[in-house]
């Protein structure tokens, strides 16, 4: 586990071209001080770079493929083109200063992918209304951080734009979604809210794929915590990768294995889930 413009999230192309650099110095045997040594800089630049921790200068790439012995015009030029990429920010940059930790890689994660996977015990971000979105945040900020009314505001309008990934012209984000039956009869906001909420899942676009798991189904270990699946649209240099919240805080899985631990959950979470309609019926029978 690891700790714009347009719909580019630089936090992913960052990786990205970290990663493509890391297998370049692999592929031609070198380790990270002969590579320092080479370009007179110290190997933790090399690190900070291959890791994505630091933004990368065009100069300092064309370098690196130029030691590392690529040629071949069509490979430097997208891997420079990611060095670009990794420049811009995103949609979301200038609320950064009240952006809670990790939420940076994780709407990142948002725009770049083809599509997620969530399971969630209550109403996930991209299918919220702005007074359910209103409540839930300021529950959670309330009894661990002061959060002023303005900011709360802020973080309100950062989750309501998020939505828009499931509308965009380009590559849409495509959803699949099983939500908690217990995430239905939290009185989240009061019975109004409630109401709105309930009266909007009703709405949700059909390209959301979504299904409740009803409360007689059986206790999961994967179901104690919410989860996002996050299939990339670049599958040759991106990798899946899955957040996993538990109180308050973010986890990032990201080795095969474990992510593969949790397709296999989300699949055992969806089989037990209702279908589509017996869901949205489930809900009507709730506004009633």
């Amino acid at each position: 586990m690891t700790g714009s413009s347009g719909a580019v999230g630089p936090v992913v192309v960052r990786r990205r071209l970290g990663a493509a650099l890391r297998r370049l110095r692999e592929d031609a045997n070198m380790r990270l001080e002969q590579v320092a040594a080479e370009l007179e800089v110290s190997p933790a630049k090399i690190s900070r770079l291959e890791t994505g921790h630091s933004v990368a200068k065009t100069w300092d790439v064309r370098n690196l493929l130029t030691v590392y012995g690529v040629v071949d015009v069509e490979r430097r030029t997208q891997i420079l083109g990611w060095v670009e990429e990794s420049k811009a920010f995103g949609w979301w940059h200038p609320h950064s200063d009240v952006l809670p930790a990790n939420l940076d890689y994780y709407i990142s994660l948002e725009a770049e992918a083809a599509s997620v996977s969530l399971y969630a015990p209550f109403v996930p971000a991209l299918l919220q209304t702005r007074a359910y979105a209103h409540a839930v945040i300021g529950d959670l900020f309330a009894d661990v951080d002061r959060i002023s009314a303005s900011d709360l505001d802020r973080l309100v309008d950062i989750r309501i734009a998020r939505q828009e990934a499931l509308r965009r012209a380009e590559n849409p984000l495509a959803a699949t979604v099983v939500l908690d039956e217990a995430a239905l009869l939290r009185q989240v906001g009061g019975a109004d809210v409630m109401r709105e909420q309930l009266v909007a899942l009703l709405a949700v676009d059909e390209a959301v794929d979504f299904r409740v798991r009803p409360l007689t189904a059986p206790v999961r270990r994967f179901a104690l915590s919410s989860f996002s699946i996050f299939n990339p649209r670049l599958t040759t240099v991106d990798h899946t990768v899955v957040n996993v919240e538990a109180a308050g805080t973010d986890y990032y899985v990201e080795e095969a294995a474990e992510v593969l631990d949790f397709q296999n959950a989300f699949r055992t979470l969806w089989s037990e889930s209702l279908g589509r309609e017996d869901s949205l019926n489930l809900i009507r029978n709730l506004i009633r």
